[in-house]
């Protein structure tokens, strides 16, 4: 499908084609069917053909390319009426009568753009076009001729260098085989321990030399520039491509009049990477997915509409929907999840469907639970591609915390294995789960600290103090130990690799008096936790009605152990890691505590609504009901311990 506009030319009276209406039930299609050039007219001429899918016999070219900017036009004739088309479209048209294509299926042509109740239902015949094509012709429009040779030298010569070990290795298992069965002529067992020998020196050796062949390889400044441009195409970031080169295995990209095997590319740039920094670096780790995909469709393993969105957050389309239709025939919930891609019902509407299905499909609330990006409905916006990111969906799909960058605490089921009981109310929908408190009181997030311009190598109020029961007391309550657990847990231990026996977290009270006082190289690692730290002390943030700065703050004079003291480096950098996830320390008036999600405030609920694997913030709306605000992790109700006290007091919750 194209990404501009339907209507693009719709001003322009010569871009008027006489369609005559494609056959549902015959599922028929339009094949472009090109003459040949001739001597005397060398203009592209053409006809529009119609044929069914079921006939197995049907030989034609799907086109895939990038529309361009639809302000340069070409003329192409059309059963006798010249019409125009983008120059995208008319170089890529002259590219493959070039190559003797002469029948092909190009989007902006056979399909009758003015329609969308047509367009519509070709969006969902899209996988079965390309998958029924003999060839998918991948068209990017190329510079020069020069810098596409240069390009094309480039990928030839750094293939061979790769797969000469391959070669090697290839030929001296063919000479080993050969080796032992000359050897089990005579001496068989014997011949079976040096077979076994010789391969494992033989790997050893190969191994070596297939490191040597993967190192960087050097370009010259023709193919560095080359490289540059072949990358810099508006191609590679075009949504529906990547249902296009996806669907067959018989894939040719075409740059210029240079053909490339897309397998190759693959194989060759990641020898390049010395080359591909910045916004190449996104686009060239975009084509790795887009191979990612391709190699599970041509392997028929099942992908998830969910899993598209994340693997394509980069792709673009001037439609915004198209982020979604352009996905729907490679997944195998993409039927179900949206029936029909309609370009007329509100966009809205579709999203809400489509989280209706997603959780009585999959069976957890989660989707409903993690939405972001300041969302102010129950239901995610399907078409925002920054809420799909790659990353915040693989964690949401394994029942983690899409705000921590991992987590070794492994899969959430704060609700148990309770599934989500909802029903639909008006434009709201009312679930079924139990609050567990209000937030007392929560820290600053550390972009909010960063922002704050306090120091980072000292604190602004000292709390520190000397170890005894009087002042455990004193500044913790009767029970310090169950604090600090709690805290070592949170900042620490939730994204440290699996420990046998969970650690007191007792090293924590020293924290402070430690990378201070010892005037340890910690700070240079961590500058941005002190800074945090200084911002909880400026906010009057609080546990228990004391400082935090105070619980880190424990005098000694106990030299630091190396042991000790790597434990400390270890533990500093991974809270700074896990502040940086942006999310709030906080507590709720139940005295649980937590990380929240950024955009909590004092007062908003917290909630475990049924089928979802985490909490969440809820914030009561003036007209009633609540608005979702964003996932949270507590300690002590991850793994469903408070569901059975919960269903006591379980409840009809509205959500906005």
């Amino acid at each position: 499908m194209t990404d501009v506009s339907a209507s693009a030319f719709c001003a322009s009276p010569y871009r008027a084609i006489s369609y005559a209406p494609l056959s549902t039930t015959g599922n028929e299609i339009r094949i472009l069917v090109i003459e040949p050039p001739s001597p005397q007219d060398n203009r592209i001429r053409c006809r529009l053909e119609h044929v069914s899918l079921f006939d197995l016999d049907n030989d034609f070219v799907a086109l895939s390319y990038c529309w361009g900017d639809h302000n340069a036009l070409k003329r192409i004739v059309l059963s006798g009426g010249l019409i125009p088309i983008t120059f995208n479209l008319y170089k890529a048209l002259e590219e493959l009568r070039r190559r003797g294509f002469y029948r092909v299926w190009a989007d902006d042509l056979c399909i009758n753009q003015y329609d969308d109740e047509e367009r519509g239902r070709q969006v969902l015949r899209m996988g079965a076009i390309y998958r029924s094509a003999s060839l998918v012709f991948a068209h990017l429009r190329g510079p020069g001729l020069s810098w596409q040779q240069a390009l094309a030298d480039a990928v030839r010569r750094i293939t061979r260098r790769v797969e000469a070990p391959r070669r090697a290795e290839k030929e001296e298992r063919i000479q080993a085989k050969r080796d032992t069965r000359k050897k089990r002529k005579s001496r068989k067992e014997q011949s079976i321990d040096l077979e076994m020998q010789y391969h494992g020196q033989n790997h050893t050796e190969v191994a070596r030399r297939s490191v040597g062949g993967r190192r960087s390889m050097a370009l010259s400044a023709a193919e560095e520039t080359a490289l540059f441009l072949f990358l810099d195409s508006p191609y590679w970031r075009r949504a529906w491509i990547i249902q296009e080169i996806s669907m067959n295995p018989r894939l040719t990209v075409v740059w210029g009049r240079q053909a490339f095997d897309f397998g190759q590319l693959i194989q060759v740039f990641p020898l390049l990477n010395n080359y591909i920094s910045g916004k190449r670096e996104k686009v060239w780790d975009h084509i790795q997915r887009l191979y990612k995909i391709r190699t599970y469709q041509l392997a028929s393993k099942p992908l998830s509409l969910v899993e598209a969105l994340g693997l394509c957050y980069l792709a673009r389309a001037q439609f915004i929907r198209d982020h979604v239709f352009a996905l729907l025939g490679l997944t195998h919930d993409g039927a179900y999840l949206v029936p029909f891609p309609s370009y007329t019902i509100p966009q809205e509407d579709i999203s809400r469907d489509m989280t209706i299905r997603l959780v009585r499909s999959t069976g957890n609330f989660d989707v409903v639970v993690s939405k972001g990006q300041e969302i102010d409905t129950w239901y995610p916006n399907w078409f925002d591609p920054r809420y799909w990111h790659s990353y915040r969906v693989a964690q949401l799909r394994l029942g983690r915390p899409n705000l921590l960058t991992y987590t070794s605490y492994g899969h959430y089921h704060s609700s148990g294995h309770h599934t989500p009981s909802f029903r639909i109310y008006g434009k709201d929908i009312i679930a079924r789960g139990f609050f567990l408190g209000a937030i007392g009181d929560c820290s600053p997030t550390l972009d909010e600290a960063r922002e704050s311009g306090l120091p980072r190598t000292e604190l602004i109020q000292s709390r520190s103090w000397k170890r005894n029961s009087r002042n455990e007391r004193l500044f913790f309550g009767p029970e310090p130990a169950a604090v600090v657990k709690t805290l070592c847990w949170l900042l620490v231990d939730i994204t440290r690799p699996r420990m046998k026996h969970r650690r007191p977290g007792t090293h924590l009270y020293t924290l402070l008096n430690t990378i201070l006082h010892k005037k340890e190289m910690i700070l240079e690692q961590v500058p941005y936790l002190m800074q945090w730290l200084n911002c909880c002390e400026a906010q009057c943030f609080k546990i228990n009605g004391k400082r935090l700065v105070a619980y880190f703050s424990m005098k000694t004079s106990i030299p630091l152990s190396l042991g000790d003291r790597e434990i400390i480096e270890e533990d500093c950098i991974t809270m700074q890691k896990n502040l940086r996830a942006n999310m709030r320390l906080g507590y709720t008036d139940e005295g649980d505590m937590g990380w929240f999600h950024r955009n909590t405030r004092v007062g908003d609920q917290v909630a475990i609504l049924l089928g979802s694997s985490m909490p969440c913030v809820l914030r009561q709306r003036a007209n009633g009901g609540y608005m979702i605000v964003g996932q949270c992790i507590i300690d002590g109700v991850m793994k469903g311990e408070a569901v059975r006290k919960g269903l006591q007091r379980l409840q009809d919750i509205q959500l906005h």
